[in-house]
Order: C-alpha cells, then structure tokens, then sequence
C-alpha cells in the first residue's frame, strides 16, 4: 500500500513538473505537437506573418531613416519583437520564416513602398502614422483570431497579441488626439 502512495505521488510530480515550464512561464498549454492548423488558421496565419514582415520592414526603415533617436529606437524594437512573433508564427502554422519569407501583399508593398519614398523631414511623422494605424487594423484582425481560433495554442498568442495591441492603440491615439485611419494593409 505504502508503494502504491509512493508511485502515485511520483507519477503525480512527473506530471506537474512536465507541465511545470509552459504553465509556469505563461506559454500556451503544449497540444499535440506537429498537429497541421486547420486551414482557417493556416489561412490567419499566413495573413499575420505577411503583416508582421511588414513590420518588421517598417522598423527597419525607421532605424535606418528615422531623424530622431525615438523613431530609431522604436524601429529596432519593432524588429526585434515582430522577429520575435514571426518566429512563433511560423512553428504554429509549421513554417520556417527563414527558410519561407512571408509574401507581402499588394496592400502591405504600396504602403512600404510610400514610406519609402516619404520625404526626410515627413518620414517620422508619417512612419508612426503607418505604424499606429496598422496597429488598429492588426487589433481587429487578433481578436477575430481569439473568437475563431480551433487551436488553443494560436488563441493564446492571439490573446497576448491583443492585449499588446491594446495598450500600442491606446497610447497612441492620446498623443495624436486624431482618430486612427485606415491602414495599406
């Protein structure tokens, strides 16, 4: 008897300390590894991997053009967080960014190819334009995601995602005391 209490508190610790690491870091539960997204997410997520290398073109735009050292920086973080997403993007819908770079659509290309062309003396302005009401439209686009979502690991990282896009949409519209437009994309 005193075995059996013994094996079933080891099994127990085994369990809890398997799962310890995902609960514990606050990842999403671990599902069934190497299960295909069914493709409503597939389709999601092939759509938010093209906004996010937007993104991560715009932040790299800004670090290189930005005239002021706020523009810069927040161009080095965009690039780094929206790497960052990109990478967890890509293992949900078992894709390799690297390997496979997003396509951009013709929506996402006018509107990197107009800041682009922006003048030096418009671009921060018109950088955190672009930047703030893409965030409006990437706000919609996650939390219709958390809804849909079949697969609770893609819903955690919707839900994430749209508490950080939350706080970026309300910060920025303060600021600019300017409703938020539409966006390229």
């Amino acid at each position: 008897m005193r075995n059996v209490s013994w094996m079933n508190v080891t099994v127990f610790a085994g369990l809890l300390f398997s799962a310890g690491p995902s609960l514990a870091d606050g990842a999403p539960p671990r599902t069934a590894q190497g299960s295909a997204p069914t493709p409503a997410d597939r389709d999601f997520l092939v759509r938010a991997l093209g906004v996010n290398q937007t993104e991560i073109l715009l932040g790299r735009m800004a670090s290189k053009r930005g005239t002021t050292p706020e523009v810069r920086a927040m161009g080095d973080k965009m690039v780094q967080r929206h790497t960052e997403l990109a990478q967890q993007l890509g293992e949900l819908a078992q894709i390799d960014p690297a390997a496979e770079p997003p396509t951009l659509t013709a929506d996402q290309q006018k509107t990197v190819a107009r800041l682009a062309a922006t003048s030096e003396s418009e671009f921060d302005r018109s950088f955190k334009d672009t930047v703030d009401a893409g965030h409006v439209d990437e706000l919609a686009m996650y939390r219709e995601e958390v809804r849909r979502s079949s697969d609770p690991r893609l819903s955690a990282l919707a839900a994430v995602r749209v508490a950080a896009l939350e706080r970026a949409v309300a910060s920025a519209r303060p600021a600019a005391n300017v409703p938020a437009r539409k966006a390229d994309w």
